[in-house]
């Protein structure tokens, strides 16, 4: 009955196996499913990845960071992520009970604060007194950390936006483009939530490609 069944599948359905396979690959190889059930933005085996759009993951992933300095506005796992990448990480969060989980289960390069305040949580990049390479924009008062970013980022570096999509973040994009930066577009579907959205990445400069870039590996890619 069963052979009979996959037949008549196959039949009445000929693109069904490419179909399902795309599901397998969003839900088990990229790790969604896992992410869904737990709440919680991982990769298939269960490593901490940001909650950025799985296309954005897997082109930050095709760079080498290691000797690089990062900055968030905002933490969680995508703290977890960058500072197992990077040379060092400086995050500043405005919630107190996510703080308090976050900075408990950081790494020894990690350094995370907390600023509830809206000035001392914008003024928490400048008040490093330099440049970083990587600037993540994704908590809280996105307009002005946009403003702050463009004159501490690093000549070769970038500045990643995420929920590009939405008004706000719209507003920070043309702000960086009228900057001189080139915005880069990852859209798509990513942990947890169930529908779509953006993650944009900002240059100014291609000498990253130059320096850093270690060229793309889709996950379940023909060469994998």
């Amino acid at each position: 009955m069963m052979n009979i069944f996959k037949q008549l599948t196959r039949k009445l359905f000929p693109n069904a196996t490419v179909f399902f396979h795309n599901i397998f690959v969003l839900a088990f190889r990229n790790g969604q499913w896992e992410s869904i059930k737990r709440r919680m933005a991982i990769d298939a085996k269960g490593n901490p990845i940001p909650w950025y759009t799985y296309p954005a993951i897997e082109y930050l992933n095709s760079f080498d960071f290691s000797q690089c300095n990062v900055f968030e506005f905002g933490s969680g796992n995508s703290s977890l992520y960058w500072s197992s990448r990077s040379k060092s990480v400086f995050s500043v969060e405005d919630n107190k009970d996510w703080f308090e989980m976050v900075n408990n289960g950081k790494n020894s390069n990690h350094n995370l604060v907390y600023c509830a305040e809206e000035s001392e949580y914008v003024a928490a990049l400048a008040n490093q007194g330099r440049k970083f390479d990587i600037i993540i924009i994704d908590g809280n008062h996105r307009l002005k950390c946009t403003s702050e970013a463009i004159n501490a980022l690093d000549s070769d570096g970038l500045i990643l936006l995420d929920n590009s999509d939405r008004i706000i973040e719209k507003e920070c994009g043309r702000l960086l483009r009228s900057n001189g930066y080139i915005q880069m577009d990852f859209s798509g579907f990513g942990p947890i939530n169930g529908y779509c959205w953006t993650t944009s990445i900002f240059l100014k400069s291609q000498k990253i490609f130059l320096t850093k870039f270690t060229g793309p590996s889709p996950i379940d890619g023909l060469n994998n």
